[in-house]
This record gives structure tokens, C-alpha cells and sequence, in this order.
């Protein structure tokens, strides 16, 4: 059962459902958010990934039920393609964060084959090490003055904003 749907009344989990596919899970939301208090309750469901869908995906901005029949078949399609990859990193190493690897690959898509490694490189290099799952960042992460000056501390010559811009804030 690799999918649950957890249902709060009053800010206290009520209930936990669990499920084989996605698209049962997400069925069975939208049938719980037909009926529920938006006020009162609130629920989502959570796969191997994290959370899959809540409620709030089915209420317009009146916290009125959205009728969308193709809306079950979009959760579940984002969740189906859903390509993670899993690092191995050493969360105390001296110099920071550091992603390790035995030989390359550094990331898997396998899970198997990453713990596998994981096993493997904990042999050698202790329990320390913890396997991680890489989630690529979609937007602004800094403001663009505060890199001009991380720039010019580390006297970066001919750093190219354009090449970064997705990531700066105004």
C-alpha cells in the first residue's frame, strides 16, 4: 500500500486510508472534500514521493468544490511521472554538505541500485552517510544584489547574471 489519505477534524488526524494506486487515492479525496466543513477539516494524500494531492486542490477560492472530472486524472498523471533521483551525501563533512559516490554515477534513479551503493559505501565509510532525494529548484532563491556582492567578496571576474537569472529576485 504505497498511497494514504489522511483526514483532520479540528486540527486532530480522524483518520488514515490506505491505498495500492493513486488513482483510488485521489478518488477518494475529492468524494471526502464533496462533503467536508473546509472550516473544520482538511485532508491529503501522501505517496512514496511526499504529498500527492489535498483538498485544497478541489476548492475554488470559496472553498466551494470544483467540479473537474479531469482533475483526478491530472494528480495522478504529475504523481506517475514523478522521476526521482537519490544521492548518497555526508551531511558532516567538514567542508559541508558533500555528495559521495564510489564511482559514477553520483545520483540514481534506481532506488535499489541507490541503497545498494548506500550499503556498500557505509561498509567503507561509516553510517554517516544518508541517501537523499534531489528535488530541482524552479524559481528565485536569492536577490541579485546580495549575489553582486558575493561576487565582488570573492573577486569573481566576468560572471554572467543572464546564465542565472531564474534564480535571482529583483
Amino acid at each position: 500500500m504505497a498511497y494514504a489519505m489522511v483526514t483532520v477534524s479540528g486540527g486532530i488526524v480522524e483518520q488514515v486510508v490506505f491505498f495500492d494506486g493513486v488513482r483510488q487515492a485521489i478518488k477518494r479525496l475529492a468524494d471526502f472534500v464533496k462533503t467536508m466543513n473546509p472550516e473544520e477539516e482538511d485532508a491529503g494524500v501522501y505517496g512514496p514521493e511526499g504529498l500527492t494531492a489535498n483538498a485544497k486542490n478541489f476548492l475554488d477560492e470559496n472553498n466551494q468544490f470544483i467540479e473537474n472530472g479531469e482533475l483526478i486524472n491530472e494528480l495522478a498523471s504529475n504523481e506517475e511521472k514523478s522521476n526521482p533521483v537519490y544521492i548518497i551525501g555526508n551531511p558532516v563533512h567538514w567542508l559541508g554538505f558533500m555528495v559521495v559516490s564510489s564511482d559514477d554515477p553520483l545520483g540514481y534513479k534506481d532506488p535499489v541500485e541507490a541503497v545498494s551503493e548506500l550499503g556498500q559505501m557505509r561498509k567503507d565509510a561509516g553510517g554517516h552517510l544518508k541517501l537523499y532525494r534531489v528535488v530541482p529548484v524552479a524559481g528565485p532563491v536569492v536577490k541579485k544584489a546580495e549575489l553582486e556582492r558575493y561576487i565582488a567578496d570573492c573577486e569573481i571576474e566576468g560572471f554572467e547574471f543572464p546564465l542565472v537569472e531564474e534564480y535571482l529576485r529583483p
